[in-house]
Parts: C-alpha cells; sequence; structure tokens
C-alpha cells in the first residue's frame, strides 16, 4: 500500500471525509470523487464504511487498515466486534455522583475539550485550513460545533446515562455518556473548522439572530 491510498483510508474510515474531499487531498480539485473512490473499491470498502472507526484510536486504525491491506476484503466490521475503542477503556466502570447534568458537566469540562481536540486532530489537518468560502488561512484553526455546543452535546448524552440515587443524587455512567458525546461529534455537519476571526464572527451571529446565522453557515464549506 503506497502513502496515498493510506492517505484515503485513515481519512475516509477514521476522518468520515467524502470522496470529493479525499479527491481534493489527492490534488483534484474538480472531480466527483472518482478518483478516491478508486482506491475504496480496491479495498471492498463502500460509501457505508465512511467513518465506522471514528471512535477507534490512529494505532487502531492502522491495524485495521493493515488487515484491508493482507485480506483485500471487508474487515472493518469484524474489526470493531474484536477491538473497543482504547480511547474509552479508562471510562469504563467509572460512575460520578452529581445533584445534575450541569454538574456533572463542570466536572468533566475540560476532559471533552480534549477529547474533541483529540478525536479531530487528523481531519482538522487533512482539511488545513479555515472552511469559510473564500478563507484561505492555515494558520491557528479552532474545532468549532455547529449545531449544538460541546457543554449541550454532553448534558444530553448524561441524560440518557444516569440513574436516580437518593436525596436528589443522579449516578451518570461516564464509559456510556463521554460515548454517546463522541457518536454525536461523528454526525454530518456538526463541527467544523474555521480561524479565528471567522470563529469568533460565527460566535457574533449566534447571538445575533437565527437568520444572520444561518446565512453565515451557508457559507461554511463542509
Amino acid at each position: 500500500m503506497n502513502k496515498k491510498e493510506y492517505g484515503v483510508l485513515i481519512n475516509f474510515l477514521k476522518s468520515g471525509l467524502s470522496t470529493r474531499q479525499l479527491d481534493k487531498l489527492l490534488g483534484h480539485n474538480n472531480t466527483k470523487g472518482w478518483f478516491s473512490w478508486d482506491i475504496l473499491k480496491k479495498y471492498k470498502l463502500t460509501n457505508y464504511d465512511k467513518g465506522k472507526l471514528f471512535l477507534h484510536s490512529i494505532n487502531q486504525c492502522k491495524n485495521a487498515i493493515r488487515q484491508l491491506e493482507v485480506k483485500k476484503e471487508r474487515t472493518v466490521n469484524e474489526f470493531i466486534k474484536l477491538n473497543q475503542p482504547v480511547n474509552l477503556h479508562k471510562y469504563k466502570n467509572v460512575f460520578i455522583i452529581a445533584e445534575s447534568e450541569k454538574k456533572f458537566y463542570s466536572a468533566m469540562s475540560g476532559e471533552t475539550r480534549n477529547i474533541v481536540r483529540d478525536f479531530f486532530h487528523s481531519k482538522k489537518k487533512s482539511i488545513g485550513k479555515c472552511q469559510y468560502g473564500g478563507c484561505s488561512d492555515n494558520k491557528q484553526i479552532d474545532t468549532v460545533h455547529l449545531r449544538k455546543n460541546r457543554p449541550q452535546i454532553f448534558i444530553d448524552s448524561a441524560k440518557k446515562n444516569k440513574e436516580l440515587l437518593n436525596e436528589g443524587l443522579f449516578k451518570f455512567d461516564l464509559y456510556g455518556t463521554m460515548k454517546g458525546f463522541l457518536i454525536t461529534h461523528a454526525k454530518r455537519n456538526s463541527i467544523c473548522f474555521l480561524c479565528k476571526n471567522h470563529h469568533n464572527e460565527f460566535h457574533k451571529n449566534e447571538k445575533t439572530g437565527k437568520s444572520q446565522l444561518r446565512h453565515f453557515m451557508q457559507k461554511i464549506i463542509i
């Protein structure tokens, strides 16, 4: 497997890039994704496999790709069944007692920020610049939540992973909460990458009103 093929596979399986985005990484700007699609077909992958290894570490993804290289048959589902995401191992059988989801988030705020940064590091590196139309800034790029902000995503997941205790306290399953939190980020258009200026402009439009925010978001190239 050459470097070009590896780049297509890792960004398809881990980062969930589309074939058009993958073609751009290959240096083909005006295509419908046929160049990268040929590579995916070579390894028996379909659009159904896009982003399937999002929860897994880079090293685990490399291992899965090595299996594809040797067998040249669809082994992604088999790999997932046999290999739980090591990124989530530290949360296994860990429970936190708090009086509310917001209190739970307060204790986990730094952890959620760090894990989002780490999970999107490879995708941010692949895209390489601000995704606001016409902007070519490639210096300091931020990961920006488009649909729901980070606290709300965590709180929504925590609500599904709690058990009521006595005296108005709740027992939260950290593994279930963090897994749900990350899976939400894997959904289409959940995040984008913006330069500092457009990141600040995004938040200003959030406060101004829905129409201004919608107009701004329409200029973001996902």
